[in-house]
């Protein structure tokens, strides 16, 4: 029910809507335009106020009405001096029941007509029984008494059409009837001060009762129309965001049609409305009714459709079959779309050559027709290479801003998305490119989330093995200084002395990687001999290089070589690499130490030939990955992570290289002077 109730609503509110301005537009429309306004000059209200007159003597009609015979009359005597004219007189006598007594002559013979008492002149004879409305023409005025009082018909003589006034002779200006011929005439009319139907033939006042019962007809009509028409406004009023959703829909349907043919509708309608309706609204009030209500619906789909469907003229028929035609082009790969277009253009254009060539050899060349109809094609033609010229700057345009995105995308820049016009040529690689990027970037934030996640999880692990492992090494200690412990028991001791001792570093080494890599590692930046730094852990760690039996070859240079870095976490990164170096190299085998300026860069190398088969394919850098894949060695796979991690930690540039069983670390520094020197 809800879901019925929501479509109704609309079309309900649009009803209510259109009923009512129909309703009241009509009824304003009739009221302003009626055929009684416009054939009598009245007011309407004049009209109103007949319609509920009792006394029909006192209506408009009447008045005019007795005018009109007055008229008649007079007319009748002039014709009746050279023809036999009694059109007049029959209309008169045709009425049985004599609603109207007359006697009507010249002034020798005043009763020359009567249908009353033959040879009676009525102006003498006093009202019959039934009659209280006399009409006296004695050449020059009217004289009309009425319930035995002479009525004032003239005013001040001025006649004014647009008043209700007698229409008869007698008037001082604004009057045709005043005529010297009419001196000589002679007329009076008696009228009944109720109405009798006749028996036989017809009355000519009969239609002023039926006139004011169909005046109280159509206003009660229309007042009920206007109640209604209101009620139905109010409904509107309450339902006009529901009638809204109606036009929506009116609006797409009418947006369907070409404009082309919605202007031939409007005119055709237009034309109907000025040929058809104005002819027929006074011979057939119910089809001018019907053919105003049509209009009014038709040339309301107009206005909702321009109001809507904006702009309303672009949805023609050439646009249509430009969309046609780029519809195909998009079934195609751009680069056929770019050829076909460029075919498609030299086509039309010879064609409309040859056209505008064929109607030339046809008519006249001389002819005014065939001069602008050649002005006509050759605008055409221009118009179709403006369009395609228009349409390469646009698509070299669009090619630019996807180069420049591709730039953006590259320096990794997640906020910058391209933006073509649908009709562009490359819209769909734009939106590729986006769903590209937009995927780049969840992969990114994805693994972002999962190192740190990893991170966090290292640091928080080795915070607490810390605790207890210190606890377990400070028990051993206490072992090692018992002195009656069997030797097999001290042998034990040391060796827990020892993994215990290397569990400490491995701890030590996760927790300073993780500091790194969250960038939480306190940095204490200072200008720093880097010969000298490479030189002072070689000294430190001269046992061990002792004891592996490797044949150092260092090359560093005497003079100074100033870079700026923390000094303890450099010294940390050769201490990983040289202890690495002395770890896997094969036995026997040389160790080489280098440092060299390049430019204004300082870079420090290790190379060593490992004793172990090396994965060229592996990053070595990353935490746990060791060279001895076998893991058969006391290394922790921390040593080049940490060394990378502190190296760019310092502002350098960490890298290694792998040939064959060649292992090689380098450490990149800018150069910068020495404080003095600045």
């Amino acid at each position: 029910m809800a879901t019925k109730s929501k479509k109704f609503k609309p079309v309900f509110g649009w009803l209510c809507f259109f009923f009512s301005m129909v309703t009241i537009t009509g009824i304003l429309t009739l009221a302003l335009f009626s055929g009684e306004f416009i054939n009598r000059g009245d007011y309407f209200l004049r009209e109103v106020k007949d319609a509920f007159e009792q006394d029909y003597q006192k209506t408009s009609l009447f008045s005019q009405g007795m005018g009109y015979r007055l008229q008649d009359i007079l007319d009748s005597l002039a014709a009746g001096k050279g023809a036999d004219d009694t059109g007049t007189w029959d209309v008169l006598d045709r009425d049985a029941s004599k609603n109207i007594l007359y006697s009507a002559g010249t002034k020798e013979k005043p009763a020359k007509y009567s249908n009353g008492y033959p040879n009676l002149d009525l102006d003498t004879a006093p009202l019959p029984d039934g009659y209280n409305f006399k009409l006296h023409f004695d050449g020059e005025k009217v004289t009309i008494t009425k319930d035995g009082k002479n009525l004032d018909i003239y005013g001040d003589g001025v006649y004014r059409p647009n008043k209700s006034m007698w229409y008869v002779p007698g008037y001082t200006s604004n009057t045709d009837l005043n005529d010297s011929a009419l001196e000589d005439y002679r007329v009076t009319m008696f009228v009944r001060n109720e109405l009798v139907e006749p028996i036989s033939g017809s009355s000519v006042l009969s239609y002023i009762p039926e006139e004011q019962t169909n005046m109280k007809t159509a206003l009660y009509a229309a007042g009920v129309f206007l109640l209604l028409g209101l009620i139905a406004f109010a409904v509107y009023i309450l339902l006009r965001k529901d009638k809204r959703q109606a036009d929506l829909a009116l609006a797409r349907f009418t947006g369907w049609f070409w404009w082309e043919f919605k202007a031939l509708c409007v005119a055709v309608l237009i034309y109907l409305d000025v040929v058809f309706i104005t002819n027929t609204w006074r011979s057939n009030w119910i089809l001018w009714g019907i053919c105003a209500v049509v209009s009014l619906f038709c040339y309301y789909l107009v206005v909702n459709d321009m109001r809507y469907n904006r702009p309303f003229f672009r949805h023609n028929i050439f646009n249509s079959a430009l969309n046609n035609y780029r519809r195909f082009e998009f079934s195609r790969p751009f680069q056929r779309q770019m050829v076909q277009r460029f075919w498609a253009l030299l086509a039309a254009e010879i064609l409309l050559l040859l056209f505008g060539l064929t109607v030339t050899a046809v008519i006249h060349p001389s002819s005014f027709f065939v001069m602008v109809f050649l002005l006509l094609v050759l605008a055409g033609m221009i118009y179709l290479i403006y369009r395609y010229v228009r349409r390469f700057q646009n698509t070299v345009y669009d090619i630019g801003l996807l180069i420049r995105h591709i730039s953006l995308v590259k320096t990794g820049d997640p906020s910058a998305v391209v933006e073509l016009p649908a009709e562009a040529d490359l819209k769909n690689a734009s939106l590729e490119l986006n769903e590209i990027q937009s995927g780049i970037g969840e992969a990114v934030e994805e693994r972002l989330k999962s190192e740190r996640m990893k991170i966090e999880l290292i640091t928080n692990v080795s915070h607490d093995l810390k605790t207890p492992l210190t606890s377990i090494i400070s028990y051993i200690d206490l072992l090692k200084q018992e002195e009656s412990l069997p030797d097999h028991v001290k042998d034990y001791i040391e060796i827990l002395a020892q993994k215990s001792d290397r569990l400490k570093n491995m701890v030590q080494d996760i927790f300073q990687v993780s500091k790194a890599t969250s960038g939480n590692i306190e940095m204490n930046p200072e200008i720093l001999d880097y010969g000298k730094l490479i030189l002072q852990t070689l000294a430190d760690m001269n046992e061990q290089v002792e004891a592996s039996g490797l044949v150092l070859k260092i090359d560093v240079p005497d003079t100074p070589v100033m870079i700026r870095a923390d000094g303890k976490l450099l010294y940390r990164v050769f201490q990983n690499l040289i202890g690495n170096a002395l770890q896997y190299s094969l036995d026997g085998s040389r160790l080489f130490i280098t440092l060299e300026q390049t430019g204004e860069e300082a870079s420090a190398s290790v190379k060593n030939t490992s004793r172990f088969e090396l994965d060229g394919d592996r990053d070595m850098t990353e935490r746990f990955v060791r060279g001895d894949s076998s893991r058969t060695t006391s290394g922790s796979g921390l040593g080049l992570s940490i060394a990378r991690s502190f190296t760019e930690a310092c502002g350098g540039r960490f890298g290694i290289s792998v040939d064959a069983d060649l292992f090689s670390a380098r450490a990149d520094f800018p150069l910068v002077q020495r404080p003095e020197e600045q």
